[in-house]
């Protein structure tokens, strides 16, 4: 129970300092634009993403080194892919329209009854889907794995579960308070504003996609991208190691 409550501490601090990605300000442009009970399946999609990546890693750490799967996530493709993912949910983010009455000037608040929403199943799917395809995700939860196993080797695998029950519960909570206050800023919001805000935060997906690959050009090299093919061949042929 001590490691689940240090894993709640953690997630609580790692949401609030670490957590500014495409998948946060995409849920804070859903909540604002949708209200919180049709947003709200937005962290949840995103709770479910982390919780199938920290599972995977944490079973492939016990055959591949932690090391290798981080080397492995900077592949080309799989950056690709993900920043693929990431640009176009920022380019359909950026042509949002929201409909507004015949007689409703830009300057007027919304109605956000009159407000079109997508159904909650979508808003959930949005939030799985943005958050497993970025790489960033999946290479920030390989380093929280790396630390807990080679810091703490004596930790056997119910607590790393245990540990990370807590982490994820917390962020959890902490997006959807997130979910909840930015939902509030509904009462002052014009259509002008939830225009430009669209837009912009169309612009910040865009960006990161383009900062995704970016950023890890100078790893693109061939041995390494050789490496990475390799790597995942051992990956599917390694079975794990017989219980004494």
């Amino acid at each position: 129970m001590g490691l689940f409550l240090l894993g709640i501490l953690g997630g609580v601090a790692l949401s609030l300092f670490f957590s500014f990605g495409p998948a946060f300000f995409s849920q804070i442009q859903a909540s604002i634009h949708y209200g919180f009970r049709n947003a709200v399946p937005f962290p949840f999609g995103v709770s479910t993403s982390d919780i199938l990546i920290v599972t995977i890693l944490l079973l492939i750490s016990r055959n591949i080194p932690m090391e290798e799967m981080i080397l492995l996530l900077n592949n080309r493709w799989i950056v690709y892919v993900g920043a693929g993912v990431v640009a176009s949910f920022g380019f359909y983010t950026m042509f949002l329209k929201t409909r507004r009455a015949a007689e409703a000037s830009e300057t007027d608040k919304i109605n956000f009854r009159n407000v079109q929403t997508p159904s909650r199943l979508s808003v959930y799917l949005r939030g799985l889907t943005l958050n497993f395809f970025n790489p960033v995700i999946w290479l920030y939860w390989a380093t929280l794995v790396t630390i807990l196993i080679c810091g703490e080797s004596d930790i056997s695998v119910g607590q790393r579960y245990l540990f990370f029950g807590g982490v994820l519960s917390a962020t959890l909570c902490m997006d959807i308070l997130k979910c909840k206050l930015a939902s509030l800023l509904q009462n002052i919001i014009t259509y002008r504003f939830l225009k430009i805000f669209n837009k912009s935060v169309g612009l910040i997906l865009v960006g990161f996609a383009i900062f995704m690959v970016v950023s890890t050009m100078p790893r693109f090299e061939q041995n390494g991208n050789q490496r990475s093919v390799e790597m995942m061949q051992e990956i599917m042929n390694t079975k794990p190691p017989l219980k004494k």
